[in-house]
């Protein structure tokens, strides 16, 4: 009973917040500010409504899947195991479309598999747009203009530039995130909200508010991950071009 009255509380102000139980079976209940992360698939759902399409993909070959959410039976048959089966949405935001895919990850807590979102990417439907105004249009965005760490890195056989802003928001949630999900070193200890900024083809190293990006993707990241794959990416600490 406690526990219903303290998220009426919380559902009336409008703040989302991180509740751990603090025990052996500990998980998250509630997703990061401004966003999905963290919430399970029935949760997701609850909130957005029924995907359009189902989606998957099979490793190591990375053969991607979209499917109808009637066609979920034969898109797993399509496969020679198990996978976990993502969403996608198609959301209008001030008249701009944009492509929703969420990323579940299972979470054993309490025993039991519980798929929760531990990343999403948001596509540009209707063409790029500028770093300065993703905000207006994805508000889970907003945080990254506070984010004191920006690493620039150019992506591997590719001619793009990858910014991740990474926030100062560490706190249970992203750490369980990170720890579930992302890397099993027990040494990241800075786990946070974090944003991959994807910018177009042939953007320039000079990168500012009128750089012009093609996808988003919020998850949890740190600089010491980041750090880890420096020397590959050619990664460098760039300052905020938001602020």
């Amino acid at each position: 009973m406690m526990k219903k009255k303290w998220y009426s509380v919380l559902s009336y102000v409008g703040v989302l917040s991180v509740c751990f139980f603090l025990n052996n079976n500990t998980h998250a209940s509630e997703s990061l500010d401004d966003g999905e992360l963290g919430l399970t698939k029935v949760e997701l759902r609850e909130k957005l409504g029924k995907p359009d399409f189902l989606y998957s993909e099979e490793e190591p070959i990375r053969r991607y899947v979209i499917t109808k959410l009637e066609d979920e039976s034969a898109l797993r048959a399509t496969f020679l195991y198990d996978v976990i089966i993502h969403d996608l949405y198609h959301i209008k935001r001030n008249d701009k479309n944009f492509e929703y895919r969420f990323y579940y990850g299972e979470d054993p807590s309490e025993g039991k598999k519980t798929l929760r979102v531990r990343e999403y990417s948001v596509k540009f439907s209707d063409g790029p747009i500028a770093l300065g105004r993703i905000a207006d249009f994805v508000p889970e965005f907003k945080q990254a203009y506070s984010s004191p760490k920006v690493f620039q890195e150019r992506l591997m056989n590719y001619n793009n530039i990858r910014l991740i802003f990474v926030t100062n928001k560490v706190n249970d949630l992203s750490s369980r995130l990170g720890t579930l999900f992302t890397d099993h070193d027990k040494d990241i200890k800075d786990w946070s909200l974090s944003y991959h900024v994807i910018l177009c083809d042939g953007e320039p190293e000079n990168v500012s508010a009128n750089s012009m990006v093609k996808d988003i993707k919020v998850l949890v990241d740190g600089e010491y991950r980041v750090g880890k794959s420096a020397k590959a990416f050619g990664t460098k600490l760039v300052k905020n071009p938001l602020q």
